[in-house]
């Protein structure tokens, strides 16, 4: 297990360091890179440049979860934890060594909805009844994610069998998920534990299923983007079915970007899922390769004003977006539903939805041993079970009600009334939206992804919630009931930091087009926020970093840690007496100074230092500020060294040359006459009162400089407490 919280604070602090790296094969036992709130692109270029591992970044993941999933404000998003994941991603890091990447999604820890198979972990719907059923292979989503060397941490919390029965977020498996944002709200449902997971960076992306909402709904409610696709662009082979109607598998993240990246692995056809048959020659290879933050500027949006009017500040913010894009140059049109497509719960999605789950579902658990579950009946009886209903987390009462709903109308799916619904009924909804678009010339209808904020958990009152609306749903089944895809990005926060999302709709198979206008809305407005149960790893003051093998300077070394300036390795030590090499020297200088922007630099022409090499643009920054000048070899060609140790004598021209520091000493230091070319420089140190030099009368200019003593000189520098006594 883990030792938190003191060491999930000094564990996940240290990653986020100061690195010492070569600029081709390096260790990345000490970085800088830390993954709070990164991108899929950015952690990717992280491992590229050897800034962290695949295996830090597992790490880093499950001690997140340790601290704030488990305990603190204990959101449980989680059902199961990979116990193979730290070994996968080791495995995947010398492949990456030895082989290269296969993929942008090399060694990128992701999470996945608990109605997902994955080999080696059970699949259980969030049902107490599936708790022990292992599948035998991936769903074809999850081996498309595996082959791209995506890492499978965990397995989320769902309402259970993807139904919430007004308890969203909560299965007698795992209890109830919270939201980060708010812990008297629910995260929603079904796929409340990716949702919650995600925007408490757990992972770097979420999968999750969507059949009436249960993707958008989620996001809406924790500040995520996700999308549901058009039916059919992603196999549900190997997901437990809810209604193979509406069903399908959609991504959940922080960016369009990262979800754009995410579906382009996750389309397919799958020969065993008929529906994918559909989206031959619709599938984008990279939908994240031609983005465009352009899109709204000339765009024609519908705004389905059937779905405002539930909460007074879901309204505001939704209104305000649709302003700013006018803003951006885009033309609304209003635009409004039929009486039926506003409301389709009851008339079709309903009656579909429970005709479906007991067919569908025991085909699904045929691929089990006898030893597991094969009937509906069955699952309801052990849900019925005294262990079960005396248990801290019994089976929803509602929900174990719905199963035995879903059960009485089975035989309905073999009648003409069903036959109606889904050939006739489902086609004048598709028609109705898709005449509505093609007569106004419209590239989206945009509506608020659900009508109110996240509502109270089941198990709590909360009387800030205001919430006129009879199902706040309702927008999310028009794309449910047409197949047609629908994207959701955040909008706002209401006041009390609730996020609420925005979604566009489009035609079948538009997904590049929905992207394109969500990362623009996106870009124009950045309105996700972040939730303070769950925030970035961060140094307390009052628990400085114990560095287990520093013994001298631990003052100065403190100092600097706590200014950020430099943490330390993942292990707890600082290897206070290795050499500093030049590159980290300068970092940390260019840290200290806070120097963040390195557009436009001016390519130094060192011959071992090129454009996209790690640290060039620091080293390309520290030339044009005259903190350093390269070398010359033999062949009279300029080079920087990056990765060579630094001196005694070259950190002090460093130093003095970083901050200009004026003054000279008569030095008497046996080993530095004033020929020496580092006279000046060590001079100008001691006049400064920055080093007195050794005992012996020495300053040993030419032996490398440790990390403890680059960090001394820098301390005394930045803070006079830390000036030797003269």
């Amino acid at each position: 297990m883990f030792n938190i919280l003191n060491r999930v604070r000094t564990l996940i602090a240290l990653m986020v360091v100061v690195a010492v790296l070569p600029l081709a094969s390096v260790s990345a036992e000490e970085t800088e890179f830390n993954p709070f709130e990164k991108s899929i692109s950015e952690i990717s270029d992280a491992l590229d440049n050897n800034q962290i591992k695949s295996e830090q970044l597992v790490k880093y993941y499950l001690e997140r979860i340790e601290a704030y999933d488990k305990q603190g404000p204990a959101i449980n998003s989680f059902t199961n934890i990979n116990e193979e994941a730290i070994e996968i991603a080791k495995q995947l890091d010398a492949e990456r060594q030895s082989k290269g990447k296969r993929s942008v999604l090399h060694g990128i820890p992701i999470v996945v909805k608990d109605n997902f198979d994955v080999k080696g972990m059970p699949t259980t719907a969030g049902s107490v009844a599936l708790k022990d059923a292992y599948p035998v292979k991936d769903a074809f989503a999850i081996r498309k994610l595996k082959d791209a060397g995506a890492i499978i941490i965990g397995k989320t919390n769902m309402s259970e069998f993807a139904a919430s029965y007004g308890r969203l977020g909560y299965s007698s498996l795992g209890g109830l998920t919270l939201n980060p944002y708010n812990l008297k709200r629910d995260a929603s449902g079904s796929s409340s534990g990716t949702a919650a997971a995600i925007t408490a960076n757990f992972g770097v992306f979420g999968l999750g299923t969507d059949t009436y909402g249960s993707v958008r709904g989620p996001s809406h409610v924790t500040g995520l983007v996700a999308i549901r696709p058009t039916l059919g662009l992603i196999s549900r082979g190997g997901i437990v079915p809810s209604s193979l109607n509406f069903d399908t598998a959609g991504p959940m993240a922080r960016s369009v970007e990262d979800v754009a990246i995410a579906l382009s692995f996750m389309a397919g056809v799958d020969d065993k899922d008929d529906q994918t048959l559909s989206a031959k020659g619709h599938i984008v290879e990279d939908y994240s390769k031609s983005l465009d933050n352009t899109a709204l500027q000339n765009a024609r949006i519908g705004v389905a004003v059937d779905f405002f009017g539930d909460n007074a500040e879901v309204d505001t913010i939704t209104n305000k977006s649709l302003k700013k894009m006018e803003e951006i140059g885009t033309e609304l049109i209003p635009v409004s539903f039929s009486e039926t497509t506003q409301y389709l719960w009851t008339p079709i999605i309903g009656p579909i939805n429970e005709a479906n789950f007991k067919s569908q579902l025991e085909e699904y658990l045929k691929q089990f041993p006898e030893s597991q579950p094969k009937t509906l009946e069955e699952i309801i009886k052990i849900s019925e079970s005294p262990e079960v209903l005396n248990s801290a987390t019994p089976v929803n009462p509602a929900g174990l009600e719905g199963l035995k709903t879903n059960l009485k109308q089975a035989a309905f799916k073999d009648t003409p009334e069903y036959n109606d619904l889904v050939t006739k009924e489902i086609s004048k909804v598709r028609d109705e939206v898709q005449s509505i678009m093609e007569k106004e010339n419209l590239d989206a209808i945009v509506f608020p992804t659900m009508s109110c904020p996240a509502s109270p958990r089941f198990d709590k009152e909360d009387p800030t919630y205001l919430c006129d609306a009879y199902d706040t749903y309702a927008a999310s089944y028009v794309a449910s009931a047409t197949g047609f895809p629908e994207i959701t990005v955040p909008a706002g926060a209401t006041g009390e930091e609730l996020p609420v999302g925005i979604s566009f709709m489009g035609l079948a198979f538009s997904e590049q087009s929905l992207l394109d206008i969500a990362y623009s809305f996106e870009q124009a407005t950045n309105a996700r926020t972040l939730p303070k149960t769950t925030p970035n790893f961060e140094m307390n003051a009052d628990e400085k970093p114990a560095f287990k093998d520093v013994s001298s300077y631990v003052d100065e070394i403190m100092y600097l840690t706590d200014k950020g300036i430099i943490n330390g390795y993942p292990d707890g030590t600082f290897k206070p007496n290795e050499s500093i090499t030049r590159l980290h020297a300068i970092r940390l200088i260019l840290k200290e100074k806070g120097i963040v922007d390195y557009s436009d630099v001016t390519n130094p022409g060192f011959v071992d230092v090129s454009p996209g090499d790690y640290g060039y643009e620091e080293i390309a920054k520290a030339v044009e500020l005259g903190i350093v000048n390269g070398k010359v070899n033999s062949q009279g060609e300029k080079y920087f060294d990056p990765t060579g140790k630094l001196s005694r004598s070259q950190a002090a021209a460093i130093l003095v040359l970083a901050y200009d520091l004026k003054g000279t000493h008569p030095t008497d230091f046996k080993d530095v006459p004033k020929g020496n070319w580092a006279h000046n420089y060590i001079s100008a140190l001691v006049a400064n009162n920055i080093t007195t030099g050794y005992s012996n009368g020495k300053f040993k200019p030419n032996i490398n400089i440790s990390r403890q003593h680059f960090a001394a000189f820098m301390a005394r520098y930045l803070d006079d407490q830390f000036k030797p006594t003269k």
